[in-house]
């Protein structure tokens, strides 16, 4: 008996010695585990979707649930490599509108890691004095920032972690967060690489806006939408006054450069739910959906007296010493129910507009039909300078 309790109790010793061991390969474990999972969720957020928006989602379950942390932000760069802005977080303090979104390359604690290439540990925010961050509402906790570098340590942007314990982030934790951000900046890369060749095969490479292409598949949709569920839509077509006379005058470069002003003053006065386009030369439209004949009045009226009081360059050498638009409209349901025939109507009608004196507005109407020949002669008729836009 007394052998046997002997023994049992060597036994318990020799576990006791073996403990540690036995704890630090459990750790080891699940540090490992911890990491697969990670990457896996990783990994799962690129084969699962290209939309950037999901992916941060995605991205913010993994940092909340799985590696627990208080607050989480993700910075991207910009294509000039000078800004960074916070495009993804959650858990910001309450007066977060007060804290700064946006910082230099170069500037603050995030700036720093990205123009370093390194990542920056505060283990404790309250005995941290360097940065200016951390006087906009941070005065406490443990804060890691780490930038998010590809190959060649080209930037994407800064990940920034926080925990409201200090001393709150082991080394062997750092380690694994800077793997797992090298993973990041590889996903953010290949979705954003996704979402600009996207964008350049929808829009106008002069202007930035839907190109003619984009806008039928977009149109298609909206006529399909405003016949299901019987609301207005209206199209307007918009042609730059004298544009031909601008070009020869001023030269294609400067021509080039009134495109896109005016581009972005109409882009400026619309709304986000209006789809505007370039739909080719000089010529642009834009749809409205939920908005009638009555009211896309007052939308194009608001766009010619934009363009009328905006200050372009060299518009004093325009025939009307003044840079303008003409604008010709035609709604859905109204005037046409054929999705084709109302972009017609709309083009008849700027057509008409041109032809009475250009700087105009005209909504189509069916007594244009009988009178098409005649404006057709009209414009035809008309001045030199006024046959050349």
């Amino acid at each position: 008996m007394a052998e046997s309790f002997d023994s049992l109790k060597n036994e318990l010793q020799e576990l006791q010695q073996k403990f540690p061991e036995i704890e630090k390969v459990s750790q080891n474990l699940n540090h490992r585990l911890l990491e697969l999972y990670s990457l896996y969720q990783i990994g799962l957020a690129l084969s699962t979707t290209l939309d950037l928006d999901e992916i941060f989602n995605l991205f913010k379950k993994m940092f909340q649930q799985t590696l627990k942390v208080d607050r989480f932000g993700i910075f991207l760069i910009d294509r000039s490599m000078s800004t960074l802005t916070l495009h993804s977080s959650f858990g910001l303090p309450k007066n977060s509108s007060k804290l700064k979104k946006s910082f230099k390359f170069g500037e603050d604690i995030f700036g720093k890691a990205l123009i370093i290439e390194e990542t920056i540990h505060v283990p404790d925010v309250s005995k941290e004095d360097s940065y200016q961050y951390f006087n906009r509402g941070t005065k406490k906790g443990s804060f890691l920032v780490i930038p998010l570098l590809l190959r060649k340590n080209q930037p994407v942007g800064v990940l920034s972690l926080y925990r409201t314990e200090k001393n709150s982030f082991k080394k062997n934790e750092i380690a694994l967060l800077e793997k797992i951000s090298r993973e990041i900046a590889k996903v953010i890369d290949k979705t954003l690489l996704f979402r600009h060749t996207k964008e350049l095969s929808i829009t106008d490479e002069l202007t930035g806006l839907y190109n003619r292409r984009y806008f039928n598949e977009r149109f298609d949709r909206e006529v399909q939408r405003s016949r299901r569920y019987k609301r207005p839509l209206t199209a307007l077509m918009i042609d730059i006054d004298y544009f031909k006379n601008y070009n020869d005058v001023n030269g294609h470069l400067m021509g080039d450069e009134i495109l896109k002003r005016v581009a972005h003053t109409l882009e400026s006065n619309i709304r986000k739910a209006d789809i505007l386009a370039r739909y080719g030369g000089e010529e642009f439209v834009v749809l409205l959906p939920e908005i009638d004949k009555s009211h896309s009045m007052q939308v194009a009226e608001k766009l010619r007296c934009t363009i009328e009081k905006t200050n372009f360059p060299h518009e004093e050498n325009q025939p009307n010493k003044n840079l303008t638009i003409s604008l010709g409209i035609a709604t859905l349901g109204e005037d046409s129910l054929e999705s084709r025939e109302l972009l017609d109507f709309a083009d008849r009608a700027l057509y008409k507009a041109k032809a009475e004196g250009r700087n105009r507005i005209v909504a189509y109407h069916r007594s244009m039909e009988q009178n098409k020949l005649n404006n057709n002669n009209a414009y035809l008729k008309s001045e030199p300078l006024a046959a050349t836009g």
